[in-house]
């Protein structure tokens, strides 16, 4: 006689039926049974423990569309429950040869579009666009991840020289996931320790880091992270670095 499914098998199964692509599931991530599971239910779902810890700091979330939605709604909330003022800041679409066939819906030239791994998740409003960004405006920036978010971002010189702006000013300078490709392209990696999702670490070892398979590593005011899953570590060692920055 053969043993009955685990129940947490047979929810797996119901929740991946649901969607008819590939996605992640915040369900899922929050009620597994693993101490980042944990620390992830913790952060997104319990009251602020200081409401003003983040008072008068001003945080940038630089990303365009694929965002993955975990890691920018999450970041979002938390920040602006502790005090701070978050901006998602993105490149403006702009215009692209017919030779190209890509088509951008309206909504694009103010919302970047969410995802949960290949699932669309919603769009969130743009702040402020990438050519108008100054390091000066802000105290901290994330690059949260989604492989296609990333990908595109890089691409803006805009972002890339924000981010560097950013980083050289000595500004908390984080990523999560695939966003250190756009630390890659900004070329602030070589003779750091950084981590990231585990398929691109080969993309930061290639571009001089040391790499460590670590739930968030810290090199000075550069901050990477690996997986959703790892965002609350990210997020309060941001913080902590703007609480240092502040007294």
């Amino acid at each position: 006689m053969s043993a009955s499914p685990h129940p947490a098998f047979n929810r797996l199964q119901q929740l991946m039926s649901s969607s008819p692509v590939p996605s992640i599931s915040t369900e899922l991530l929050v009620t597994a049974d693993g101490e980042l599971n944990r620390e992830l239910n913790s952060f997104l779902f319990d009251p602020p423990s200081n409401p003003t810890l983040l008072k008068g700091k001003r945080i940038a979330i630089c990303c365009t569309n694929g965002v993955e939605e975990v890691e920018i709604i999450g970041a979002q909330r938390w920040l602006t429950e502790h005090g701070a003022t978050v901006h998602v800041v993105s490149p403006r679409i702009g215009d692209f040869h017919p030779t190209l066939g890509l088509r951008f819906p309206p909504i694009c030239a103010t919302h970047v579009l969410a995802i949960r791994l290949m699932e669309n998740a919603g769009w969130l409003k743009i702040d402020r666009y990438t050519d108008e960004a100054k390091a000066a405006d802000y105290d901290a920036v994330l690059l949260p991840g989604g492989c296609w978010n990333p990908d595109a971002l890089r691409a803006d010189e805009h972002a890339r020289a924000f981010v560097r702006a950013m980083y050289e000013a000595g500004k908390p300078t984080t990523a999560i996931c695939h966003g250190q490709w756009v630390m890659v392209s900004a070329k602030i990696l070589k003779g750091k320790r950084a981590t990231a999702v585990w398929n691109i670490q080969i993309d930061l070892e290639n571009a001089g880091a040391t790499v460590l398979d670590e739930p968030c590593v810290i090199d000075g005011n550069l901050i990477t992270a690996r997986f959703p899953y790892d965002l609350p570590r990210l997020i309060k060692a941001m913080a902590q670095q703007l609480v240092g920055a502040k007294n």
